[in-house]
């Protein structure tokens, strides 16, 4: 009898103690194979994931938890010094790695600064801001480093030479040359940068753009080249994400020919063309997209043109002509018309001084 007790004893422990390995500690199983496995002072077990325990050492911390030490970790940014005046920063919470070079001296000295060993070859950002010295971005001086956003503005730059931003052709976003005094950009290179969202060279000094140049920017959205007083040769066409494009002040002179803004992007949302010499705009100039804002104020049309204007505003276009001398004769009857496409027409006035949308619309019966 006693003999039976013990045995029956003897397989219920072993049955309790199998059940315990099984389900009460994994990672003596399954967990074992994925992690290395620590007893903290409160007797708690603390996995060591296999992926940091592959990739790092293990400092155990006055609390008696695990701090990884990565090998071969090598600071992201240069060492001051080889890079000075240029500063490195880096940000580890969002992965960002920006450089300013304001204080570089000139050419030679920033050419120099981009021979240094960089342990890492892709920054977020450059920064060239309200610097007196640099005249030439000359080919190359990048040496390999690349960037996805480059704001050099505020500066003395006259010149940008070819392949001064090879190393940024497929990294660069946002390229922002604003308010310098440049005279020479390589156009040409523009359709090399495949992933330009935003492109922004206003307030320099270019004589000429070649429209042409920004064909086939797929992933352009925000085009803005004013203030250059500069010649805009060909037509702005193929690029079919772009939302806003500002031509203001270069001057623009004559006649808007067909086809000048067909970008054939359906979130076209704002062209600029304020403060040219711009006497007319031929019939399918532009894109005919809904809720599209076209500013034409301080330019020198006489008229709105029926043909040109009445499909855009049908659209849901909105046009601005503020400072236009229009004659207000029957030529702009139609606006007066029951479809009432004036309300879509903001801040136009007569020669006379007259507020376009004070006239009377009987004055057109006879038109």
């Amino acid at each position: 009898m006693k003999t039976h007790i013990i045995i029956l004893l003897y397989i219920v422990v072993r049955s309790v103690s199998g059940q315990l390995n099984d389900h009460q500690n994994p990672l003596l199983s399954d967990g074992y194979n994925q992690s290395k496995v620590h007893v903290m002072q409160d007797g708690h077990q603390d996995p060591i994931p296999s992926d940091v325990y592959n990739q790092s050492k293990v400092h155990v911390k006055q609390d008696g938890r695990h701090q990884p030490e990565y090998y071969g970790y090598e600071p992201p940014c240069p060492d001051a010094e080889d890079i000075a005046p240029c500063v490195c920063t880096y940000d580890s919470v969002f992965n960002v790695m920006d450089l300013n070079c304001s204080a570089v001296e000139n050419e030679d000295q920033l050419k120099q600064i981009f021979k240094t060993d960089f342990p890492f070859k892709n920054f977020t950002s450059l920064r060239i801001e309200h610097n007196k010295n640099l005249k030439v971005l000359e080919a190359g001086v990048f040496n390999g480093i690349s960037f996805e956003n480059i704001y050099i503005v505020s500066n003395k730059l006259e010149v940008i030479e070819l392949q001064a931003l090879d190393s940024c052709h497929e990294t660069a976003t946002e390229l922002y040359l604003i308010n310098n005094k440049i005279t020479s950009f390589p156009f040409d290179e523009l359709s090399l940068f495949s992933k330009l969202r935003d492109f922004d060279i206003s307030y320099n000094s270019l004589s000429v753009i070649p429209a042409d140049a920004f064909h086939g920017l797929t992933a352009l959205e925000y085009l803005y080249i004013s203030d250059n007083n500069a010649d805009i040769v060909g037509t702005f066409q193929d690029l079919p994400n772009l939302r806003d494009v500002y031509l203001n002040s270069n001057p623009i002179t004559t006649t808007i020919p067909v086809q000048f803004i067909k970008t054939g992007s359906s979130d076209l949302s704002s062209i600029g063309l304020s403060g040219n010499n711009i006497v007319s705009v031929e019939p399918g100039a532009f894109d005919i997209v809904d809720g599209l804002d076209i500013d034409m104020d301080h330019n020198s049309l006489s008229t709105l043109d029926e043909a040109t204007w009445r499909p855009y505003l049908e659209a849901g276009g909105t046009l601005e002509a503020n400072f236009n001398p229009l004659v207000c004769g029957c030529d702009i009857a139609w606006l007066f018309a029951e479809d009432q496409l004036l309300e879509q027409v903001y801040n136009a006035w007569c020669t006379d001084g007259e507020f376009l949308h004070d006239l009377d619309p009987s004055i057109f019966d006879n038109c």
